[in-house]
């Protein structure tokens, strides 16, 4: 039975829990596609804990924080204008909601405090300053020379 080696493009489904106490999952989208041992932006610190498995087999990776999405840094809270958030909009703290940069790019924030004219909110990455477990399962291996991207 084929295993995992290091370089070779795979298919996994996971799931994240942060430190929080928040998770998120791929069970019910695509498969996502990666190469093992190149870090992936959605699941850091996963590196070639792959290696060796085969597929439909799962593994469970503790992942630090500065493995992850690293520390939070305070410099990323900022105050907003009320008025950039939709008027029919609630907003409760500890809220992730989507804000427009002044380039017109939607960015997810978490609310932090919420006042008449001003919101606070954490521009940081959702798993920033937190340590995270990662559960993989791995779906398949990829044909080589297969290319996702296109011819």
């Amino acid at each position: 039975m084929q295993t995992v080696q290091p370089g070779d493009r795979v298919q996994v489904h996971y799931v994240k829990r942060f430190q929080d106490g928040s998770a998120t999952s791929s069970r019910d989208r695509a498969p996502l596609e990666l190469t093992v041992g190149v870090d992936h932006p959605r699941l850091p610190g996963l590196g070639l804990a792959l290696v060796g498995l085969a597929p439909g087999a799962s593994t469970k990776v503790s992942v630090p924080v500065d493995k992850g999405y690293g520390p939070a840094d305070p410099s990323r809270i900022r105050r907003c204008a009320r008025s950039r958030f939709p008027k029919d909009q609630s907003l409760a703290v500890g809220q992730w909601v989507r804000l427009v940069d002044r380039q017109g790019r939607p960015h997810a924030v978490r609310v932090v405090k919420v006042h008449a004219e001003t919101v606070v909110v954490d521009t940081n990455r959702r798993g920033a300053g937190q340590s995270v477990e990662l559960e993989v399962k791995l779906i398949g291996i990829l044909p080589v020379g297969r290319n996702p991207q296109g011819p």
